[in-house]
């Protein structure tokens, strides 16, 4: 592993390091050299699945382990960490740390509320790549990335909130977490994006006990993770409310917007604040 310094740097992406709408992080491109420049682990958190990310780590150069499908995947490089630790499977390069349920055993739990509920359910499985690429904005080859699910299973509903209740008090009482995103609604297993962190956290905490953690985020899924780091940045959308639980964390930087002018943002009013603690 890359000397890493004092701060770990776990981040979302949707609307976060990423344009919502057009995917892009060019207007990020400054901060992300800065980070690469001080060796600062860039851990991408995302509900997107692992084939996703790994695409966007390649076009960064980012060689750190990352989380998938909200928590439900943590994707260690070999040989990143120079000590032995717990993990589920091998997968091509990584060490795979993952929910106790399968894909299969999602979708088909989704399909039985569909059936109780009486609530339409329509999840990527039944999707076409056509149709994700038109709800996402995504081009060919991004929402068959997208289709390629191992955990979480993101779904649209016909109805009103109290649809949405009654479907997710079902996900809930089937021992499966509702997770609710922009674009979609979520099913998943039990481990969310701060259970993951965490796990990571103390991997890294290992080699370096002094390690910082820094996450930022936009959405209602990002608030596990940014519960669980020292340093919470969150991206705040016009019209919404930072959740109390959040609210109530000291040292909480919040920016007005989203996407990667905010990301840059909120990295940099965290950085002025931490050297300013240290002169």
């Amino acid at each position: 592993m890359q000397d890493q310094g004092k701060v770990i740097l776990f981040s979302d992406l949707d609307g976060t390091l990423l344009d919502r709408e057009t995917y892009s992080f060019e207007e990020a491109l400054g901060v992300l050299g800065w980070i690469e420049d001080m060796r600062i682990p860039l851990v991408f958190s995302s509900g997107k699945t692992r084939w996703e990310i790994e695409s966007y780590r390649t076009r960064l150069g980012n060689v750190h382990p990352f989380i998938a499908e909200n928590g439900a995947g943590l994707f260690v490089p070999k040989g990143y960490f120079p000590f032995p630790f717990s993990y589920n499977r091998k997968a091509g390069d990584y060490y795979v740390i993952e929910d106790e349920f399968t894909y299969a055993q999602i979708v088909a739990a989704l399909r039985s509320i569909e059936e109780e509920t009486g609530v339409p359910l329509r999840g990527f499985f039944d999707m076409t790549e056509e149709e994700i690429a038109t709800l996402c904005g995504l081009d060919p080859k991004e929402a068959r990335l997208a289709k390629r699910r191992e955990y979480d299973e993101p779904f649209v509903m016909t109805g009103d909130e109290e649809a949405v209740a009654a479907v997710r008090k079902k996900i809930e009482a089937k021992g499966f977490r509702y997770v609710r995103g922009d674009r979609f609604h979520h099913i998943a297993g039990k481990q969310d994006k701060g259970k993951a962190v965490k796990i990571l956290t103390e991997l890294y905490k290992r080699e370096n006990p002094l390690a910082l953690t820094v996450g930022i985020g936009d959405s209602l899924n990002d608030i596990p993770m940014l519960l669980e780091v020292d340093r919470p940045i969150f991206l705040k959308k016009e019209g919404s409310i930072v959740p109390e639980e959040l609210r109530e964390r000291s040292g909480l930087i919040i920016v007005e917007g989203t996407g990667p002018k905010a990301w840059s943002e909120g990295i940099s009013a965290f950085w002025q604040r931490q050297r300013r603690k240290e002169k």
